[in-house]
């Protein structure tokens, strides 16, 4: 397969959504409210307006929490974030194989920058895009189309890899194929974008890509 595969990154490449999760939590309690925890696991990984609007159930402060969140993990990622066990040698192959890579997050540009070189990440990756560079945040289908725009690769050769029914939406409203990781239980019913395949591990994309 020639073409690119583009990565989300929080809960995908590295296992940081309970710290994530925890920092809402904290935002929460300064703010006088009591988020729920199982819902922000299952919304973490769309746009910063529609997981605090609907942690928070205020649309006046999207904008304060996010930057509060923002500052909170970036008190405490290094020290509580890894990579997933099967990531570098996903990349290494994948990389042999010829096919380009980015990273598209809705975590901001230097976050990403940040975490890219603290994994040593950057190596393998042709570009990254944040929310922050672009009209709407996933689920809208802006961030994969920049990354596409960058890469200079069409649609129909990209797949978009995430954790979440956000980055499902996201490829398939952008016309790529889309792999699912399970980190976690999701009810696909949720959403009228069904991915193309669903992993357990990273390490499938591999079979999947060769057989593609």
């Amino acid at each position: 397969m020639s073409g690119a595969i583009l990565f989300d990154l929080d809960g995908t490449l590295i296992d940081s959504v309970p710290t994530i999760v925890k920092c809402y939590i904290k935002v929460g309690n300064k703010m006088g409210v009591k988020v729920d925890a199982k819902l922000a696991h299952k919304i973490i990984g769309g746009s910063a307006e529609i997981t605090i609007s609907r942690l928070f159930k205020r649309e006046d402060i999207i904008q304060e929490c996010s930057k509060m969140v923002r500052e909170e993990y970036s008190k405490i990622w290094k020290n509580e974030v890894k990579p997933y066990p099967d990531v570098y040698t996903t990349l290494e192959i994948i990389r042999r194989m010829g096919i380009r890579m980015a990273v598209i997050s809705s975590n901001s540009r230097s976050m990403i920058e940040q975490v890219l070189q603290h994994f040593n990440f950057l190596s393998f990756m042709d570009t990254f895009v944040s929310n922050e560079e672009v009209k709407q945040g996933k689920p809208a289908p802006d961030i994969v189309l920049e990354a596409m725009k960058r890469l200079n690769v069409p649609a129909e050769k990209c797949v978009v890899v995430g954790d979440t029914l956000f980055d499902i939406e996201s490829g398939k409203r952008a016309g790529t194929h889309a792999i699912l990781v399970v980190r976690k239980p999701i009810c696909l019913a949720q959403s009228k974008y069904i991915p193309d395949y669903v992993i357990s591990s990273l390490r499938d994309i591999i079979s999947v890509i060769k057989n593609w």
